[in-house]
């Protein structure tokens, strides 16, 4: 993949934090924002192709979901699986107007499906990617994140990694976000990680890092 899919990619991110999206006479453009778990995310169809972006932290229901990550649970009741993630990402996820009317735009037309957030909406697409993986093995899978928190243990990662090997998640150097939930928690991050930015032994990590505009200008850089 190169530079100009991946400024695509967050340029999606960018947009799902807009209440309304451009159209495009390509193909079908769809918002949606639940009001029951206060997830937003867009939906575009070009022709045999699916594009998902989740909206990042934007309100106050948002921060609650992210801060719940004390609790690692089992992500669709079966209690056989040793896969755990984060409680809140899960729960948001399946929200009843996020997982199942997503999961309706996979017609047996979509043959690549690509996915992306930033944040909190981040770590929603890798769960979005991976939930329609199992269900919809059939189809080409690219999932492209920005500054991504761990999401789950150890067993999800490897678990995610095996099914879809195409997730790059573009971290910029000192971003707070992308280094919690801590690994001492039992969290790991999944994908291929694509660190952009410059070092600094004066810059600390925080939230300044974290930004969109951050992320855009240092993609420039690579």
């Amino acid at each position: 993949m190169d530079r100009s899919k991946i400024i695509e990619m967050l340029e999606y991110s960018g947009l799902s934090y807009n209440d309304t999206q451009p159209e495009s006479r390509e193909g079908q453009v769809l918002a949606v924002n639940d009001s029951e778990s206060d997830v937003s995310y867009s939906i575009r169809v070009f022709g045999d192709t699916l594009i998902i972006a989740f909206r990042g932290s934007d309100s106050k229901k948002d921060w609650m979901f992210n801060l719940d990550f004390c609790k690692k649970v089992i992500p669709y009741n079966n209690f056989r699986s040793k896969i755990k993630v984060h409680s809140g990402f899960i729960n948001a996820y399946r929200s009843r107007n996020v997982r199942e009317k997503i999961r309706k735009f996979v017609t047996k037309e979509i043959r690549k499906i690509r996915l992306t957030g930033h944040s909190y909406g981040a770590a929603l697409a890798i769960l979005c990617a991976v939930d329609l993986q199992y269900s919809f093995n059939d189809r080409d899978y690219e999932v492209v994140v920005f500054g991504c928190p761990r999401i789950g243990n150890k067993a999800f990662r490897n678990s995610y990694n095996r099914r879809i090997f195409k997730t790059l998640r573009i971290e910029n150097k000192n971003d707070i976000i992308t280094k919690v939930p801590f690994r001492f928690m039992g969290y790991y991050h999944v994908g291929t990680r694509i660190l952009i930015g410059r070092n600094s032994i004066f810059s600390l990590p925080g939230m300044n890092k974290h930004t969109l505009q951050e992320y855009y200008s240092n993609i420039w850089d690579v």
